[in-house]
């Protein structure tokens, strides 16, 4: 068995991408996760991840998705680390810093937010982790 095969047997692609599908506010960050070696899979909440991952495009700029996934690699890294190798029934609050979208053109500082991971299972008894608000 290589390494491709156990992390097949590790996430069932087909089982665990109907999580995101029932809940369109979950996005799947699993393939990504997988580099911080997340053993379960994970998702972000939508709001989530449009405030603290994705760039929306100021006027008339295009932006690259380079620079998409690496807000969500530091996002990762962060929850990661919060983790601390516990991976049961636990929720935490972790903090990263992000540029926000809405902020005005001339104020587009990097600044804390508090985002809160839960390793839990979900309706059909599978492991998963979400990464959301704490008010989520």
């Amino acid at each position: 068995m290589n390494n491709t095969d156990t992390v097949v047997a590790m996430y069932p692609e087909d089982e665990y991408q109907i999580q995101a599908a029932e809940n369109p506010d979950l996005r799947d960050v699993t393939s990504t996760a997988r580099l911080f070696n997340f053993r379960r899979p994970v998702y972000m909440t939508v709001r989530a991840w449009r405030d603290c991952v994705d760039m929306c495009p100021a006027e008339e700029k295009s932006f690259d998705e380079l620079a998409v996934l690496q807000r969500l690699r530091h996002v990762l890294f962060m929850a990661a680390s919060a983790l601390h190798g516990r991976s049961e029934d636990l929720q935490y609050d972790f903090r990263v810093y992000r540029v926000p979208n809405e902020a005005a053109a001339g104020r587009r500082q990097p600044e804390p937010v508090t985002l809160n991971l839960v390793a839990h299972r979900d309706q059909h008894n599978r492991p998963v982790i979400t990464i959301r608000f704490p008010d989520e």
